[in-house]
């Protein structure tokens, strides 16, 4: 008689705060096609279930705790790509537009547990007042609270956390933000200079297991053109998919290979590794058995923030209120803007309109169809545009 047994191996689950119950519906994750092959051979399943993936092992349940049929290295790697079914997705979310060859990378390698979750983003950087920041942009407060700029600063010109006009408390957890997009590679390309050069300087980090951060160095070359050259052909197809530090001629930046990227549209590469440390990589323990209860890891989409422009039919001057009061706005006027950026969300607010001593309410609030850019002072906006018919 077989003896069949799954035990939960790990889980990724993906959040938008765009969404009333928090769950993001809007991709597809599948693994990659060596992931498959690493999946059928350690007797591991993995699939999706709404906004949930869920790995499963089979296992001796004779033992406790249980351990895999087949004992699942140091180093083991799990690869998944999410690929997007939203084309709406930019509008309600806190990222810059979709940008040719620019992935999103997530990986239990960065460590970054807050909230009582383990995110597979990278952490938010601390708040620096010699930094420039634009709406939009988030920071920690260095105490494990996200804020969202809502007013452009920069040094000479900074504003900190406490000042409300340029940043909006947002909670304890983190959200991907742009440090966690790379750039996609083919593993041989050709890399073209910004002007003709005499000679390249290549040089190539990889993650170092020990230190668990990407300083080892896993290649490194000179080459001197015979004729000053405007590209060379740059062949890195010895070096395992994943992420890299690449500096050439002195110009650093984070790419991602993988050859089975070249014909897909995948938004974001999820890497699940079994790694010593940090702990975060655990997916078994010392003994080689499961884990109780199993890895259960985060990605976080923050919702897009905009100036919410309602525009009344009658032209008549109106007032808007938020009966919360979290919200205001430029009253009155027959084109009534907010103060200050308000989340999207699936989640109406309860906004009145007053209008010829009249109260309205509910009114529709903003929705991500339609957004269009403003300028308030220094700073430009998206801005959601709401047509009433009063």
């Amino acid at each position: 008689m077989i003896d069949i047994n799954f035990g939960s191996l790990f889980t990724v689950e993906l959040l938008h705060s765009y969404y009333k119950d928090q769950l993001c519906p809007d991709f597809n994750i599948l693994p990659s096609n060596q992931t498959v092959k690493t999946l059928g051979g350690h007797q591991i399943i993995a699939r999706q279930y709404s906004n949930q993936l869920i790995t499963g092992v089979n296992c001796n349940g004779k033992i406790n705790p249980p351990k895999p049929f087949t004992a699942i290295e140091t180093g083991a790697q799990f690869t998944f790509f999410m690929q997007l079914n939203n084309p709406l997705f930019f509008n309600y979310t806190n990222l810059s537009s979709a940008t040719p060859g620019k992935i999103y990378y997530f990986t239990n390698r960065n460590n970054n547990v807050s909230n009582g979750k383990t995110f597979l983003s990278s952490k938010i950087a601390v708040y620096n007042a010699a930094n420039t920041y634009a709406p939009g942009d988030l920071v920690s407060n260095g105490t494990g609270i996200t804020y969202r700029a809502i007013g452009s600063s920069k040094p000479g010109n900074t504003f900190n956390l406490t000042n409300a006009n340029h940043w909006m408390v947002v909670d304890k957890n983190q959200y991907l933000t742009e440090a966690d997009a790379l750039k996609w590679m083919p593993s041989i390309s050709a890399y073209q200079f910004a002007s003709p050069q005499a000679s390249v300087n290549i040089s190539v980090l990889g993650y170092d297991n020990i230190a668990t951060t990407y300083t080892q160095s896993v290649f490194s070359k000179t080459i001197a053109f015979a004729n000053p050259a405007s590209s060379f052909p740059l062949d890195l197809s010895f070096l395992q998919s994943g992420k890299y530090s690449l500096t050439v001629n002195g110009i650093q930046q984070w790419i991602y290979i993988n050859d089975e990227l070249s014909d897909s549209k995948t938004f974001a590469v999820i890497d699940i590794f079994n790694d010593a440390s940090p702990v975060s990589c655990n997916l078994i323990d010392g003994s080689g058995a499961l884990i109780n209860p199993a890895p259960h890891y985060s990605i976080y989409f923050l919702n897009r923030a905009t100036i919410w422009k309602y525009i009344l039919a009658s032209k008549q001057s109106g007032n808007i209120n938020d009966t919360a009061n979290l919200y205001h706005f430029a009253n009155p006027a027959s084109v009534i803007t907010s103060l200050t950026p308000i989340p999207l969300s699936n989640k109406a607010l309860n906004l009145k309109l007053t209008l010829n001593n009249h109260d309205y309410s509910p009114i529709a609030c903003a929705d991500p169809q339609r957004l269009v850019t403003i300028t308030k002072g220094t700073d430009t906006y998206p801005c959601s545009e709401i047509f009433l018919n009063f």
